[in-house]
């Protein structure tokens, strides 16, 4: 039976996508060793009663993985530790705070900035193993015996090892969880610890463009953007308390170049504005407010 041309079309485009569809996955290769490096910036003006703060951070960091080999139930341990730490905070009141790993336990020139600076060195001192099994599912997380008794409380939240856990599942969630074609979109939700108990929840969504090539190699391309975000602070804050805030992404657009055979991200860049309104009360005042936030941050893979 011969068919007419248009619908001989129709069908082949129909069929076609199917063998077009690629399974995007994370590898962990035993005994493997990468480098990632991370350039951040953020900038934010945040508005209470009338009077603006602003704040202007640069962030450069280096980080080594290290995979391990697979132990007798086949669970692998992933290392992970930040070899180079380089920031710099422009504060309100012409305060500013500098530091670099490369002397970690230089002093901040004004001791309120202290316990931002002991955050830091703590981050770059400390290794995170991620456990996998042999699905690559995160089984836990686990930092070196003793360290959350000895930081103080204002940096426990960094060590929460459920809390990391839970970050480190949704750090994956950029990838489809089945095979994909070009256009396929999927979405995930996020919640980001941005310190002293406060959190943004972020919807996202993802699009599989398909393969690209740069600098002589194929490389799987995703595309992002927050949809969504919602702002909240913990009850048992005992600094302050936000109970109403409206808050929207008003710029957003994140690329992603996968490598598929090295089962890693070869390049990740990100940028984001969030502008809204929101209401604090800090020591039972109670101060309306507006937010100004603006982040970028690229991430590269090293050979």
């Amino acid at each position: 039976m011969r068919f007419p041309g248009s619908l001989a079309l129709l069908l082949a485009l129909a069929c076609g996508p199917a063998f077009a569809q690629v399974q995007l996955d994370l590898k962990y290769p035993a005994g493997s060793t990468s480098k990632v490096e991370t350039t951040a910036k953020t900038h934010q003006i945040l508005t209470l009663a009338g009077m603006d703060i602003e704040t202007k951070s640069n962030t450069f960091t280096t980080t080594i993985r290290k995979v391990g080999q697979p132990d007798e139930n086949g669970l692998v341990s992933i290392e992970e530790k930040i070899d180079v730490l380089q920031t710099e905070v422009d504060l309100p009141g012409g305060n500013k705070l500098q530091f670099d790993s490369a002397n970690p336990d230089t002093k901040a020139d004004n001791p309120l900035l202290e316990p931002i600076m002991e955050r830091l060195r703590v981050s770059f001192k400390t290794p995170v193993t991620v456990v996998v099994d042999s699905m690559n599912k995160i089984k836990e997380v686990k930092f070196p015996p003793g360290l959350a008794d000895s930081v103080d409380a204002s940096n426990k939240s960094l060590f929460d090892a459920d809390k990391r856990k839970k970050a480190a599942e949704q750090g994956r969630g950029f990838l489809p969880t089945g095979a994909v074609k070009p256009g396929d979109s999927w979405e995930q939700s996020v919640d980001a610890d941005i310190g002293s108990g406060q959190t943004l929840a972020f919807l996202l969504k993802y699009t599989y463009e398909g393969t690209v090539e740069q600098d002589g190699q194929q490389f799987d391309k995703i595309t992002g953007k927050a949809l969504t975000v919602n702002y909240s602070v913990d009850p048992a804050n005992p600094a302050f308390q936000s109970p109403k805030s409206d808050l929207k992404i008003t710029e957003s657009n994140e690329t992603i170049l996968f490598d598929r055979q090295l089962g890693a991200v070869q390049q990740r860049t990100k940028k984001m504005r969030i502008e809204g309104t929101l209401t604090l009360v800090i020591n039972g005042m109670e101060l309306p407010g507006k937010l100004d936030l603006n982040t970028e941050e690229n991430t590269k893979r090293q050979k």
